[in-house]
Parts: structure tokens; sequence; C-alpha cells
């Protein structure tokens, strides 16, 4: 690897590149910037949920599926393992990460009246990079690694207008805590020199979430949903050097679907979404950053109730890829999500109030080869997803 490919790009890479990582608090790279599915019920159908609620952490999709829910908790964790390996310069120079990160949700629900609901769903979101090395060899450079854990609460409100009609909304109160270690930058006089590590810093921040319900017969459902952007508080300590581009900010960007259900049988429940997720004006999306575009997602998902105690679920998402081949350097250290992913889930009643249940995902390969400025750079990226909750109706 020559000299100028080694210290410019790869320099460049690992300067935007830990912000792609770090921003990955909310970006668990299996559909997009999050799990497939919140709710391990949801994410049985790879995360067709905007027109078919099932738990009580689905205020994080529709906030007016809480209206259809009834009263109940819940509580799930899902546990997230994305092999990623980059290679930049030769085939001889590979970083290899492999981390396992749990990501917990759940909420609780009362109905207080046939017309109104109130609730609150929690859903977290956590991930990170460590290649167990320093990424260049630079004195002083640590070990090349990021956190980012993200828990949303989203207390919501849901009103029956009509027999048919459903609205909710909700507020999205984030947490953050971040932290990046082992980034490298170019200075004035083309050298290599370490960014120091500031720790952990932490974020909170705020914005909403609307939903909408129609349910003009028993076996047809829709569904449309909005979430707004989160803004978040500066993170002490990385505002002037690392997260610069973004004001020290990493907000997390708008999203917004609509779904359909339809139960062609009592047993059977087919559903279908598209969902779109924004990283525009956010230092995820911008060219300080590291360039990802905007996605849209399709998710098909099918829900059978094979016996009295048991449910089988499976679905279907895919979606465009949010990493071109121009940016792939800038992204060096970010936890390259996939693009499409299938998965499997099941449902055991005990009894009339309580039930477990459980959700294999796996997200396909997708490897992106970089062009242009990231020439010579490849990153390939595979995720597994296992997860298990409990739910209790009251």
């Amino acid at each position: 690897m020559s000299k100028q490919f080694g210290s410019r790009r790869c320099a460049g890479a690992l300067a935007a590149g830990v912000v792609a990582a770090l921003y990955a608090g909310n970006a668990s790279a299996v559909d997009g910037i999050s799990l497939s599915g919140t709710g391990v019920k949801a994410a049985g159908m790879a995360g067709t949920s905007i027109a078919f609620p099932q738990d009580s952490s689905v205020a994080a999709d529709n906030p007016a599926g809480m209206g259809l829910i009834g009263s109940r908790t819940d509580f799930g964790i899902q546990i997230l393992e994305p092999l990623t390996d980059f290679e930049y310069g030769s085939p001889s120079n590979t970083l290899h990460t492999g981390k396992v990160y749990p990501v917990p949700d759940g909420g609780a629900n009362w109905q207080i009246s046939p017309r109104l609901t109130l609730g609150v769903s929690l859903f977290g979101t956590g991930i990170g990079t460590s290649y167990g090395r320093p990424a260049l060899p630079i004195p002083g450079a640590g070990v090349a690694q990021s956190s980012l854990q993200t828990v949303i609460a989203a207390p919501t409100v849901t009103y029956r207008l009509t027999e048919h009609n459903i609205i909710g909304v909700s507020l999205s109160l984030a947490y953050q805590r971040f932290s990046a270690n082992g980034v490298i930058v170019p200075t004035e006089d083309g050298t290599l020199q370490p960014l120091p590590s500031h720790g952990i810093s932490d974020a909170f921040g705020y914005g909403m979430r609307v939903g909408y319900i129609w349910q003009p017969t028993s076996a047809f459902t829709f569904g449309a949903s909005y979430a707004s952007r989160i803004r978040m508080s500066k993170l002490s300590g990385y505002q002037d050097d690392l997260l610069a581009a973004g004001g020290g900010r990493i907000d997390i960007g708008a999203q917004y679907g609509v779904g359909i259900a339809y139960q062609p049988v009592p047993s059977l429940t087919l559903a279908a979404d598209w969902f779109h997720v924004e990283f525009s004006n956010t230092v995820i999306g911008s060219a300080q950053g590291f360039g990802w575009q905007n996605q849209d997602f399709f998710r098909l998902g099918a829900s059978w109730d094979l016996a009295q105690r048991w449910t089988l679920r499976a679905g279907f998402s895919r979606g465009n890829h949010p990493i071109g081949p121009s940016v792939v350097a800038q992204n060096l250290l970010s936890a390259m999500p996939v693009s499409s992913s299938v998965a499997v889930g099941a449902t055991y009643r005990i009894g009339d109030k309580d039930e477990v249940s459980g959700v294999f995902e796996y997200g396909f390969p997708v490897t992106v080869k970089g062009e242009g400025a990231s020439l010579g750079f490849n990153e390939q990226t595979k995720t597994e997803v296992f997860g298990v909750s409990y739910g209790h109706k009251f």
C-alpha cells in the first residue's frame, strides 16, 4: 500500500468512519438504522407491524397500535451479532469485528376505557465496533473501537375516534451513551496523529410520534405512522473534533411508513409494510460524516395460530443499501448494516394471561466495494439475531 494511500485515505476513513459507528446506537445494522422488529413478535415477521400490533412495544412502529392490544406488559431482549470484515489497500490489511450486542425492548399499556388507552413503549438499540487493534500502526493510536447505546421511552395515548378509527400520539424521550477510541486524522503537514479519546459521554433528546389505524372490517387493517427527528444534546468532548460536522450531536432522523394486514381466515394474518428512514439533516447522512443515503424498506410477514397455545411467524424485509461505493472509506469504523433479512418466530401461551415468544433472524451478507475516493476499500457484513420475550395480560 502506498504512503499516500495509507495516509490520506485511511485517515479520512477513520475520522469520518467512527462517526458512523457511533451513530450505530440507532443503527443496529439489520434493516437500516435499527433492528428489523421492535419487539420479539414483530421481529418474527421481519419487522412487519405498522398495521399489525402484537405487544406493548408497538408505539415504536405505530403509536395507534397501542389501541388494539388491550392491557398488558411485555419485556424482551434481542441479541445482535454483526460480523464485519473491512479490507483496505490490500487483502493483507483486513480488520474483523464480531461482538455480540443485547438490545432490550418492552412496555406496558392500560385500557382506561373502550375509547382510551395510556401506555409506554421502551426500546433500546446498542452497537459498536471493536477491531481489537489499532486500525493503522501510528504511534499513540489506541484500539479502534466505538460504542453507542440509545434508550427511547415513548409514553403514548390512543383514542378511538369511531368504531373503525384510532389515533395515537407518543413522546420520544431518548438517552445516549457514547465513546470512541483509536481515531486517526491527518494534520496540515500531511502526517497522521491519533485523536484523544474523550471517554464516555452522554446526551438527551426528544421528538414525537403519531399514528393512525383504520379497521373497516374485522379482517382488514390499515396503519400509518410518522416519527419526527429526535434532536439530541451535544456529546461533551466530541463536539470539537470527531462530531464537529454535526455540531456535537448525533440526531436520529425522521421515519414514516404505511402498512396493511389481512386475515383470509381467522387463524392466519398476512401483513405488509412500506417504511422510510431518513438520514438527511443528521451527521450520519452528511458528506463530512459518512454519507449514508435515505432508505426505503418493503416488509412481508405472516402469523399463523397453529393451535390454542401456539402461534408461528415468518417474515422478509428488503431495502436499498445506505452505503454507496464512493463512501466506503468513510465507514471504516462503522457497523455496516445489511439491507435484506428473513425471520422466523413463535409464541407459546401459558394459560390465558402469560406467553413466551422467540425469534431468529438472518441478515443476508452484503459486500460494498469502494470506487473513486474509496477505491481499495471493501466491506462485507452479515448479521444474526436471536431474541426472547415475556408478555402478561391483565
